[in-house]
């Protein structure tokens, strides 16, 4: 099969744990960008986030920004499209975060609010971005965000995804991007979604594209695309959705699965 568009996730996939685009990644990307074949980064992380690492790697097709609520140009960017989650349910998820001991974050397109100190410095550090830290009491939610995240330990998590799951499941798309993770969107959202109109933008079959990601907000680019590729440190119900699984995020796995399928096909390695 000829390849023609990769999809990519970020976090756990194409960085390692420091955050990083291995030499060995990046040198494979420019390789076959350079050849014509199209990466789309995907995401949970706000476009200001994934931005900078469209100049490091020198691809430049739209981005799949929030877990797919918002496609957003690199070039001049033009959102292509944004999917809000609404204003009243977004109210509920806010307060039953909040009645519950979460810590809370509100992803807008222009800011993410925040009312948790340790929280807030996760977004400085792994998005590198400054959010609003506000006081409950001072906050007033009238704009409906395009994603609420909840954050607390794996144990709270899994079990506020079990119940509210069944809550809300024909309402929102709620989705674990990490196991201290809960993110909650548009039930028209996911990275799937966004990754079948882009598919379609571009012209192209699902049959040539593959999709490369470690975990749950992943599953759903798996199932568009004709290929799928999992992370060897991908939870187990991940990997099991996965036509193949890769070597870890520590041991370049993107660069191998790439030069599996794409640059052997070519007869290049």
């Amino acid at each position: 099969m000829s390849y023609k568009l990769v999809a990519i996730d970020m976090d756990g996939t194409l960085l390692n744990n420091q955050h990083q685009v291995s030499i060995e990644n990046k040198k494979t990307i420019k390789q076959l960008a350079k050849q014509g074949i199209g990466f789309v980064l995907a995401s949970g992380r706000p476009y200001d986030a994934l931005h900078p690492y469209t100049q490091e790697l020198e691809v430049y097709l739209p981005l799949i920004t929030a877990n797919g609520s918002v496609i957003k140009s690199t070039i001049d960017n033009k959102v292509y499209h944004k999917w809000q989650m609404p204003l009243k349910l977004a109210q509920k998820i806010y307060h039953y975060g909040l009645r519950n001991n979460f810590a809370v974050s509100l992803y807008f397109e222009d800011e993410i609010v925040t009312f948790d100190e340790e929280l807030a410095q996760g977004h400085r550090e792994l998005e590198k971005i400054e959010p609003k830290v506000m006081e409950v009491e001072e906050f007033e939610f009238t704009k409906a965000p395009i994603k609420i995240l909840y954050y607390n330990n794996s144990d709270e998590i899994t079990k506020a995804f079990s119940k509210l799951t069944k809550q809300y499941a024909d309402k929102l798309y709620i989705t674990r991007s990490d196991d201290e993770f809960l993110e909650f969107l548009n039930a028209d959202v996911s990275k799937g979604m966004a990754l079948e109109y882009l598919i379609e933008r571009l012209d192209l079959t699902a049959e040539e594209v593959i999709a490369i990601g470690n975990n749950h907000n992943d599953i759903a680019m798996f199932e568009v695309a004709g290929l799928a590729v999992a992370m060897d440190n991908a939870p187990q119900e991940v990997k099991e959705e996965a036509d193949f699984i890769t070597k870890s995020n520590l041991d370049n796995g993107v660069a191998y699965a790439l030069k599996k399928f794409i640059l052997n096909d070519k007869g290049e390695i």
